[in-house]
């Protein structure tokens, strides 16, 4: 192996099938930062088990708790409720033009029911909506207070992503929702064993 003048007095006695090693020092900026890992790893352990800071789920409530708020979750004038649908009548309609809008809210990205209920609300992470079990409810009124309150400890936050809906629009899903009750779609999900009968 060819050495350097400069590098002889480098030089290790470690001799591996002629490979030899340099006695080089550490770059200045690897060790700053070697210690500046040290450091914050104490930082971190003393303020989070010493000085008593959030654990992961404390953390976690404290989102959900924001994300209530954000869209309205709670009730005016008190906690843990739930907010009302309003004074609006709610029914299942039967008219063509607005179960097609209906059906169209459902499948639109701005509310992205079918990420978890599926595409022919034969249910995913969500539960099957075309069977005659329900977990909250059957009439107009509970499945418009599942879709305006969602379900945010389950994951199911208002309106199923945030993106508001009028009354109306409501009306129009739940009576598309109401349209596919027994249309037995294929894979469809298991009842959960929370559900209840309960025909629409």
């Amino acid at each position: 192996m060819k050495v350097f003048d400069d590098e002889k007095d480098l030089l290790l006695d470690h001799d591996y099938d002629g490979i030899k090693e340099l006695d080089n020092h550490m770059p200045v900026w690897w060790l700053w930062l070697f210690y500046f890992t040290i450091a914050w790893g104490v930082g971190y352990m003393v303020y989070y088990y010493m000085l008593g800071g959030p654990t992961q789920e404390e953390l976690y409530e404290q989102e959900m708790a924001d994300a209530a708020e954000q869209y309205n979750l709670q009730p005016e004038g008190g906690e843990g409720g739930e907010t009302k649908a309003s004074d609006f009548t709610w029914a299942f309609l039967e008219d063509q033009a607005r179960i097609e809008e209906g059906r169209e809210i459902y499948m639109s990205n701005g509310n992205l029911c079918y990420t978890c209920h599926g595409q022919n609300a034969e249910g995913m992470v969500g539960p099957n909506l075309t069977d005659d079990l329900w977990i909250h409810g059957c009439t107009p009124e509970d499945v418009a207070s599942s879709i305006i309150n969602g379900y945010p400890d389950r994951g199911m936050i208002a309106y199923g992503s945030g993106a508001r809906l009028s009354d109306e629009k409501v009306q129009s899903l739940i009576s598309y929702i109401a349209s596919v009750q027994g249309t037995n779609p294929a894979g469809a999900k298991a009842p959960d064993p929370r559900a209840e009968p309960c025909s629409l």
